[in-house]
């Protein structure tokens, strides 16, 4: 399994329509809404990172109202390492 962290800026003024739409999404764990230079912090949870960016260009990246994303792959190493060491 592979976790992606997307922070997603929005369209002022659609920012619950975008929320509701990203709530509806069941590959999407936790979806944040913050304040500051990104509106929704959003953790992705699929087989593996080419998973992830299929989710993000078909299901977040179509959503009315999405401007821009950035997205960041979990490290499945150092979490592996960590575990070496505790």
């Amino acid at each position: 399994m592979s976790c992606g962290i997307l922070l997603i800026s929005v369209k002022p003024g659609s920012e619950l329509e975008v929320y509701e739409n990203l709530l509806k999404l069941k590959m999407i764990s936790e979806v944040l809404p913050v304040l500051g230079t990104v509106d929704f912090v959003v953790q992705i949870v699929a087989d593996g990172p080419d998973d992830i960016a299929k989710i993000i260009i078909n299901n977040i990246r179509t959503i009315k109202g999405v401007i821009s994303t950035r997205t960041f792959i979990v490290d499945e190493f150092m979490v592996e390492l960590e575990t070496l060491y505790t």
